[in-house]
């Protein structure tokens, strides 16, 4: 071969050689791109698909703390799964899950409801009644019982592909939500006790009366004048007793009902407020030995309400304590004073009696409630209506009652409203 036509050939082999790598190079490249490419897309997938799951685990713990009820979830060995923030806070801050419903809870009797639940597999609801000692669920310095309601019901296992469950699948999971009814069943016991009372509170009485109308009928002792006055004594003291419960029922469902916009608002003295009450308890208050004092800044104060709810309240709180207060002399001091920067008027009524237990300061205020008497259990008791009387007729002109105790020391009801009465307008 001429050494033109071997340089010819090698440049051809040359040629031949470059353009395959070009080929194999842009092949390559093409190919490393796709996989870039595949690479990339799938990166975005997957953080799309962790921030979706991640969203979707905020929204799910959202609407589980959203709810008020301790709500728990809990697979077949009742080991919980999924507990809300409630469920947390009601074991006072205990780790729940991991934890088997006995260690989480640590109430036999709620957990031997939910373990026989969780046996039978069926939905179901019970209410329970924990007794005030060693209560572990929320506050456990109370000395009152607490309700429970218990919901239970099993959450069978899904199979997203053919939407279908299988009741009996190893993998079931269990829900339960504990609802606090404390407040509905106190509610509930008061009223059956203020059905009680006032029952009592009305035949008594009447059952008095009629033995003596009886008597003046029938025994011809109309004749025997001291005999008759007393008897009819007698009888206007118990019927007083039947006037004074229909008054207070008609007096705290008037001012519930909204009717306290219609107060009567007029200018008059406090102290002529406080000299009615003491009068009306003149017997009772001489009978106790007890002493009134007051402590007014100015001497001569100015009030603009409605004087017969302001006399209601003022009466209800002072009566309250000499009734406590039975078996030794009271003081009772009656402080106000006007605050003419802000024209509000403080009047605080002290007693140096028995006091209130400080368990039961945040319930005096509430219809029926009454604080169990140990004194005397012949004592005839009252109907629970006093007190709401006077936290409604105070708010009714816009002010706020609030109660402080040490029992055997000095118990304190304030009493702050505007200077000049602004009625509360529903």
């Amino acid at each position: 071969m001429n050494p033109q036509a071997l340089t010819i050939t090698l440049l051809l082999i040359t040629a031949g050689s470059l353009i395959c790598s070009i080929i194999l190079w842009r092949l390559l490249t093409a190919q490393n791109n796709k996989a870039q490419a595949a690479y990339s897309t799938h990166r975005k997938e997957h953080k799309t698909i962790l921030a979706k799951t991640k969203a979707e685990r905020r929204e799910l713990k959202l609407v589980l703390n959203a709810f008020d009820d301790a709500l728990v979830i809990m697979d077949e060995s009742s080991v919980i799964q999924i507990a809300n923030e409630s469920a947390r806070r009601l074991c006072q801050g205990r780790k729940l899950r991991g934890k088997s419903i006995e260690n989480a809870f640590l109430e036999n009797e709620i957990c031997q409801y939910i373990t026989t639940a969780l046996s039978k597999k069926e939905a179901d609801q019970q209410k329970i009644i924990l007794t005030n000692s060693g209560s572990s669920l929320g506050q456990n310095n109370r000395i009152e019982d607490t309700a429970w309601i218990i919901d239970y019901a099993p959450l069978p296992s899904y199979d997203l592909s053919n939407d279908s469950s299988d009741p009996n699948d190893s993998s079931l999971l269990h829900r339960v939500i504990l609802r606090n009814v404390t407040a509905e069943h106190r509610t509930d016991q008061v009223k059956r006790e203020f059905v009680a009372n006032a029952s009592h509170e009305l035949r008594t009485p009447l059952a008095i009366i009629s033995g003596y109308l009886e008597n003046l009928i029938d025994d011809d002792v109309v004749d025997s004048p001291a005999t008759a006055r007393r008897i009819l004594t007698t009888m206007r003291k118990h019927s007083e007793r039947i006037s004074r419960l229909i008054e207070e029922m008609l007096i705290i469902s008037k001012l519930e009902s909204g009717a306290s916009a219609q107060l009567n608002n007029e200018p008059f003295q406090l102290n002529d407020i406080i000299n009615s009450i003491t009068e009306r308890l003149a017997s009772l208050i001489q009978k106790q030995q007890a002493r009134i004092i007051t402590n007014f800044t100015p001497d001569n104060i100015t009030l603009t309400g409605d004087s017969f709810y302001w006399e209601q309240a003022l009466y209800n709180i002072i009566e309250n304590a000499l009734k406590q207060n039975a078996d030794s002399p009271l003081n009772i001091e009656i402080k106000s004073m006007i605050n003419e920067q802000n024209d509000q008027i403080t009047i605080e009524i002290i007693d140096n009696g028995k006091g209130i237990p400080a368990a039961h300061l945040p319930y005096i205020f509430n219809r029926f409630y009454r604080v169990q008497k140990h004194h005397s259990q012949n004592e005839v008791k009252g109907t629970g209506l006093g007190l709401s009387i006077v936290k409604h007729a105070i708010e009714a002109h816009g002010g706020t009652i609030t109660a402080t105790s040490q029992p055997g020391v000095k118990t304190t009801f304030k009493i702050t409203c505007p200077h000049t009465s602004n009625q509360k307008s529903d």
